[in-house]
């Protein structure tokens, strides 16, 4: 039986929300991916009218613009809202995009990329992390399927420590699971 619904924005959010929530928090958990950001949002609207079961919406925010974030943010919850009926719903926006989840492990990065980086580069990675992953020959989808394949107790607790991934288990924890959020950490 499904409790909840997350809805992500393309198969690779899946995969790494997949493996970096808590698999406790993903019982009863269904997870919707899309092709593209818009159709997302329209599945999580369709869904919260039809089903009103709770949903999380992750989306790439594709800016570290903190007004464009807002705005977006704002607008996306009054077309959400007027579907919603008292059901909780989440919507979530990577910023700039979801794989600033795994620029919560420095060390990881540099040994794919293969060079240290300055604090310069690696403050810019952050802006645009698809960027400073695909810096080596190898290419994001690649860096996202090694990591996953490769991530220990260790490195999976530093990547559950990003906001996104936090909120999400907040949600989960809370509206889903009704369980202290403390306890799904």
């Amino acid at each position: 039986m499904t409790k909840a619904y997350i809805v992500t924005e393309s198969p690779r959010h899946q995969e790494i929300l997949q493996a970096t929530l808590p698999s406790d928090l993903l019982q009863g958990i269904t997870f919707i991916k899309n092709e593209s950001k818009y159709g997302a949002e329209a599945l999580t609207r369709s869904i919260l009218s039809s089903h009103q079961i709770p949903v999380v919406l992750v989306i790439n925010a594709d800016t570290s613009s903190e007004s464009a974030i807002s705005t977006y943010q704002q607008n996306l919850e009054l077309l959400t809202h007027s579907v919603t009926i008292n059901t909780p719903f989440k919507l979530l926006q990577a910023i700039p995009t979801i794989e600033t989840v795994f620029l919560q492990d420095r060390t990881w990065v540099e040994q794919w990329i293969g060079r240290s980086l300055s604090d310069l580069e690696w403050k810019l990675g952050q802006k645009h992390p698809q960027d400073l992953l695909q810096e080596s020959s190898k290419n994001i989808e690649e860096f996202v399927k090694f990591t996953l394949k490769n991530l220990t107790d260790e490195r999976l607790q530093t990547l559950r420590q990003h906001p996104l991934i936090q909120e999400i288990v907040n949600f989960l924890a809370t509206q889903v699971h009704h369980t202290n959020p403390a306890l799904a950490s």
